[in-house]
């Protein structure tokens, strides 16, 4: 029945297999069958650790506005190995992220007051807890921070 049901549901929406695990827990599978099932799921391609992260990094990164080192470590409490990780990043157009992280530290900015420095300390800040790369951030955090 759980196998079944996860089939159903990895058809649907991409899981990982920590996903897997939580939800067999959850069930009362025992422990003793999590990795058959895993690897059951594998073979037969309903879970896939490189789909599963690809997925993950176009959708944090075109809806939620996530930086990569935030999305990395998301998917690093996943178990998603660094590799895999890599890749999808570097799925994404670097000019689109650039061009997506000016966007949301403009946003940002826009709501701030004070001086140019503390403005641009506050934006890195932002920045940097949405995972953005200070070396990304960096050209936009001159231009951004209004004047004095």
């Amino acid at each position: 029945m759980a196998l079944e049901k996860l089939r159903k549901m990895c058809s649907m929406q991409e899981k990982c297999p920590v996903d897997i695990v939580l939800l067999l827990k959850r069930w009362g599978v025992g422990q003793e069958h999590h990795d058959d099932i895993i690897n059951l799921l594998k073979s037969e391609k309903f879970i896939d650790e490189s789909r599963y992260a690809a997925a993950f990094v176009k959708d944090k990164v075109k809806f939620d506005h996530w930086g990569f080192l935030k999305i990395m470590y998301f998917l690093k409490q996943k178990g998603i190995p660094r590799n895999v990780v890599d890749e999808a990043c570097k799925a994404i157009d670097r000019n689109e992220y650039a061009i997506m992280i000016n966007k949301e530290l403009d946003k940002k900015r826009k709501t701030l007051t004070g001086k140019r420095r503390e403005v641009a300390a506050r934006l890195a800040r932002y920045g940097s807890s949405r995972g953005y790369e200070m070396e990304i951030m960096h050209p936009f955090l001159g231009d951004m921070a209004p004047e004095e």
